[in-house]
């Protein structure tokens, strides 16, 4: 198996109208992926269909509706690759994404994954800014860091999954390196999870906050 051989997951829910795109940017990767695993994690639209359409790498997962960690653990699960990567279903790649991630991590054997900047951008197209992403979309991580730190749990209101998984990986040991470029695109429309600000699903921000502070008092106390 090739050093670099990686699996991409995708959770998806009603992603229909984006998911073509998503896929596409993955297939057009300078160093392809081994596998693309679209986790349908209970979705009333034609997102399997559409995303087992788009190209022969791609293999569908169905679950009930659960979340996005839920969703992108079970694809995490599923995948039999030393690295994994993950991409939201409304977001994309540019193509050299994961090249020059690989390179980062040759050069930087003692880091366990490396994510990027990331372009946020509105379906006119129009650029809103850049930022520094530390989220699914722009993570490539060895598949080590994943058997040992678990499945990514999705908090109240279901915001804030990664922040509390990559927390638990640093936790864990894991240097996660962030690179300065720009790699990686985020759709924001009003319907994305992420969208705006909402009282409810904010919760999830705070949950993830209290269970970092209730970890590292635990961890004191056996010291």
């Amino acid at each position: 198996m090739s050093e670099h051989a990686y699996g991409v997951v995708i959770p998806a829910w009603n992603a229909a109208a984006t998911i073509g795109e998503c896929i596409a940017s993955i297939a057009g990767q300078s160093v392809p992926p081994r596998e693309i695993i679209v986790v349908d994690d209970g979705s009333t639209d034609d997102t399997a269909a559409v995303a087992a359409a788009a190209h022969p790498l791609v293999r569908v997962i169905a679950q009930e509706n659960r979340g996005c960690g839920a969703a992108t653990s079970a694809g995490f699960a599923a995948c039999g690759f030393p690295w994994l990567a993950s991409l939201d279903a409304d977001d994309v790649w540019l193509p050299e994404k994961i090249e020059r991630q690989f390179a980062h991590l040759d050069a930087n054997p003692r880091y366990a994954g490396v994510c990027c900047n990331m372009e946020l951008f509105r379906p006119d197209g129009e650029v809103l800014g850049t930022r520094e992403a530390w989220s699914r979309s722009t993570m490539l991580l060895r598949r080590e860091v994943f058997d040992t730190v678990g499945e990514i749990i999705d908090p109240p209101g279901m915001r804030g999954d990664i922040v509390d998984w990559l927390a638990r990986v640093r936790e864990a040991g894991f240097v996660i390196a962030m690179m300065p470029q720009v790699l990686a695109c985020r759709r924001v429309h009003p319907g994305s999870l992420s969208f705006g600000r909402d009282e409810e699903r904010d919760r999830g921000y705070l949950h993830v906050a209290r269970q970092a502070i209730l970890r590292r008092r635990a961890a004191a106390r056996e010291t």
